[in-house]
């Protein structure tokens, strides 16, 4: 136990330094071997233990319109994304209410939702309302609907 508290750090390398330093026959084609041996090993523990992908080729699909397109289709292909957009946002604020709402936190959202009115109209009062999920059955109702066992059969206990 004493030999691993008094560790003598500078002794070593003052060791290996005068093995380092004599003359021997084949010192620098040792030293050549052992670095090259450290670098292929670094190269192929970068190269096939941690592998890289190269990115695929993504195809990337946009809108495309006819070159004769009306002012008037432009605008209304604005107004329609831009209604879409309106509609996004209503639904995330509405997320963000509950969310306020649930921690207690002020979320005063008026103003949003008067300029979602504005855009959307009478369809902004429509965009609160969620399908209704469906419906589960309680156990007793499917139980309930489960034929009873044969006559000559002993109920399970």
């Amino acid at each position: 136990m004493g030999m691993l508290n008094n560790w003598d750090i500078g002794g070593g390398v003052s060791d290996f330094w005068d093995y380092v330093r004599q003359p021997r026959p084949h010192r620098w084609t040792s030293w050549g071997v052992a670095i090259a041996i450290a670098i292929l090993l670094f190269w192929g523990f970068g190269k096939y233990l941690i592998p890289y992908e190269k990115p695929k080729p993504q195809i990337i699909y946009f809108e495309n319109w006819k070159a004769d397109r009306s002012e008037a289709d432009i605008r209304a292909d604005w107004i329609a994304r831009a209604r879409e957009t309106t509609r996004e946002n209503a639904r995330r604020r509405a997320e963000f209410q509950k969310l306020a709402d649930m921690m207690g936190v002020d979320y005063d959202s008026r103003e949003a939702d008067r300029v979602t009115r504005e855009t959307l109209g009478k369809e902004a009062d429509t965009l609160d309302e969620k399908p209704a999920p469906p419906k589960r059955s309680t156990l007793a109702e499917r139980a309930a609907r489960t034929p009873p066992p044969p006559a000559d059969e002993a109920p399970r206990r």
